[in-house]
């Protein structure tokens, strides 16, 4: 799921395909939503609602939050990683970590010379051509100039181990600290080459138990995770691919995080705003139920990957309704990435992508939709606004700049509920779930609360004493289908106001205040 151009599999369709695919498996969540009446509004918008702070607390740290370094495949792409104007872009979001060299491509390339090794295939034939080589020493630039981390996505499938070991240690030379080591990029794809290297995940295990002591001796800093699978229905179709987390947890030893990439597809029937606005909490909701709870205990959790997906280029998948990047995508991708920071097993939340605007010839993509949907930060092609400010970018942006090492994370919860109807074929989940979702950070001299509202109501909230007075309060609003960067002049309003023991929060809109 990291880059439209993908290995393809032995029964000729996609990596993505069959991670969204058997679409007609998941056709329940499409029956609730075409029979279901609509759900009544929760409360009159006069009614106060009460915000109240869960006394659990856990601590986490300034680089918490990121990005995946994607998309590098195209020339116009790459050359844009080069462009000044796009590194501040990037940095003016404040990401804590980024992902180097993004996730499939991170496979196929050569460290040492930016370029992809056509010879080993992986779907990137051709692409040399044009294209300006990414080095270690331009990624270095990149997370200088973002004041970030790097989270290292290590080449298992073509690469050997004393390699991968130069390439960390030239890192290193380049003043990159080797915190985080990802071991490979989803092993658990059915299809070659991948079934070959790895025939299952205790395969993988066995053959990752010999990197992992050898990567301590050299880094006993840095912290490593190992790949493991989303659970979907469609795993009937490859044992393989069922059975991969058992075999990986089984056998594993001494790494110390599983590493998940949860993507979401709102139903087409149900393709309205409230299921769009809810997909990242009913996503959340499932895959802390179904998947992060049997990791097991010892081992943290680590997201590198995330996002709702769009259409994609592969029949049946075409038939798909294109999926564009609104205000309720942002406010859905931002409710998912706040409940990610309060679970104290999670250790990062890197969101898929940095870059790519709308598909145009000079980026590939053909019928998918996925680049734009994606995207943080909007890359000019097809009329998108070069280095435009998504609305994943106004969503994430005051969620990554209020992340502080040290920090006390707690939940903020309103009294009383707002839910609203979501319905997703990937995960294949239906009903209602929770409108709002918000988060306090508390740092020596500073409280910050973040509350996003992806309701159709807006909400008049008594403050908790935490917060209440606080001096600063922003709100991010617009309407639920604005597409900031893809339309032109269309932007995010984002309201200072007063808050006294009360906040008026709009509908669809993101709060944020900060008390010292």
């Amino acid at each position: 799921m990291t880059d439209p151009h993908l290995p393809r599999l032995s029964s000729g369709i996609s990596r993505r395909a069959f991670t969204t695919g058997a679409l007609a498996a998941l056709g329940g969540a499409a029956l609730y939503a075409s029979g279901r009446p609509p759900m009544a509004s929760a409360r009159p918008a006069a009614e106060s609602y009460g915000l109240t702070v869960d006394p659990a607390t856990h601590t986490v740290g300034r680089d918490f939050f990121g990005v995946n370094g994607a998309r590098i495949i195209s020339a116009e792409n790459a050359r844009q990683w080069h462009d000044p104007a796009f590194r501040d872009a990037l940095a003016a979001v404040g990401p804590g970590l980024i992902r180097v060299q993004g996730g499939t491509t991170s496979q196929w390339l050569d460290w040492r010379t930016g370029l992809f090794e056509e010879d080993k295939g992986g779907g990137f034939g051709g692409r040399n051509d044009g294209r300006p080589p990414l080095l270690l020493t331009d990624w270095a630039e990149l997370v200088r100039n973002s004041g970030a981390t790097a989270v290292f996505d290590l080449n298992v499938l073509n690469a050997t181990l004393d390699d991968q070991l130069d390439m960390l240690r030239e890192a290193r030379r380049l003043g990159l600290p080797v915190r985080y080591v990802e071991l490979g990029n989803e092993l658990w794809v059915p299809g070659r080459p991948y079934t070959t290297v790895f025939p299952t995940g205790a395969d993988y295990a066995r053959a990752m138990n010999d990197w992992i002591p050898a990567i301590r001796r050299e880094f006993p800093q840095a912290r490593i995770g190992v790949s493991a699978a989303v659970p979907m229905a469609v795993a009937a179709l490859s044992p393989r691919y069922a059975d991969w987390n058992d075999g990986l947890f089984a056998t594993i030893r001494d790494a110390d995080a599983a590493v998940f990439h949860p993507y979401w597809v709102v139903d087409p029937v149900a393709a309205d705003i409230a299921s769009t606005a809810g997909g990242g909490v009913a996503t959340w909701t499932d895959l802390a139920a179904n998947t992060l709870s049997k990791v097991p205990a010892g081992m943290d959790i680590w997201i590198t990957e995330y996002n709702q997906m769009g259409r994609e280029a592969t029949p049946p998948l075409t038939l798909l309704p294109p999926v564009r990047q609104t205000w309720a995508v942002g406010l859905s991708v931002a409710s998912f990435t706040l409940r990610a920071l309060l679970d104290p097993r999670m250790r990062m939340a890197v969101m898929h992508c940095a870059l790519n605007g709308v598909p145009a010839a000079d980026t590939g993509g053909g019928g998918t939709t996925n680049q734009a949907v994606h995207a943080l930060i909007s890359d000019g092609s097809g009329g998108s606004e070069l280095f435009g400010r998504t609305a994943l970018n106004w969503a994430l942006t005051p969620i990554y700049r209020s992340m502080t090492d040290g920090a006390e994370v707690s939940a903020l919860r309103l009294d009383p509920g707002v839910r609203i109807p979501a319905a997703l074929l990937m995960p294949p989940v239906a009903g209602p779930v929770d409108a709002c979702t918000g988060v306090q950070l508390s740092a020596p001299g500073l409280t910050t609360g973040i509350l996003v509202n992806t309701s159709d109501r807006p909400l008049r909230i008594t403050l908790p004493p935490s917060l209440a007075g606080a001096q600063e309060a922003t709100i991010y609003t617009a309407a639920p289908t604005a597409a900031p960067a893809f339309e032109p002049g269309v932007t995010i309003s984002a309201i200072g106001v007063a808050a006294s023991d009360h906040l008026d929060v709009p509908a669809y809109s993101e709060a944020v205040l900060r008390k010292r």
